[in-house]
């Protein structure tokens, strides 16, 4: 399996993660997987620092278990992940951002649906992205492996960019 350092430069902060995938795989189904996976990411740390400002505003007893639940997936989305050599999960991701919203609704005593905790501006962003690696722009068409050889134990830094208009 070849190992792909992603790297996403957005606008608040760069995020990166780890992804594995066969060296055979098309470019566009890793393209999709790995834009659905920073799209995770992002809308979890931006939903965790989005709740800090709500938890220091309003200093409740039950805001500890939320602090706890904000720590915690913090640390399994954050960038320090990859000096460790730990993969980054769809699932764990989803988990992450159920805990909090139901943790959310227990100790700031409001709905999910009040807390506008479902909207985030990230969503669409990583819809269409293109990837970037060795400052080549790889085509969607092509698989990774008519870039990288088939030595599936490589392990390579690709950049996330959104996709231009052709347009």
């Amino acid at each position: 399996m070849v190992v792909l350092h992603v790297k996403s430069p957005d606008a608040e902060e760069e995020t990166e993660f780890l992804y594995e995938c066969a060296a055979s795989t098309a470019v566009g189904d890793v393209a999709a997987a790995l834009g659905a996976l920073a799209g995770l990411q992002t809308r979890l740390l931006s939903l965790c620092r989005r709740l800090r400002a709500r938890c220091a505003d309003a200093g409740a007893a039950a805001v500890g278990e939320l602090e706890r639940a904000l720590d915690e997936a913090e640390a399994y989305a954050s960038k320090e992940q990859v000096q460790h050599n730990r993969f980054l999960s769809p699932r764990a991701l989803r988990e992450h951002i159920k805990n909090i919203e139901k943790k959310c609704a227990t100790a700031l005593q409001e709905p999910p649906e009040a807390l506008d905790l479902q909207k985030s501006s990230s969503d669409n962003k990583h819809e269409r992205i293109q990837l970037w690696w060795a400052g080549k722009e790889l085509a969607m068409d092509h698989k990774l492996c008519d870039y990288i050889g088939i030595n599936d134990k490589s392990k390579i830094v690709v950049k996330l960019t959104r996709a231009r208009d052709d347009h």
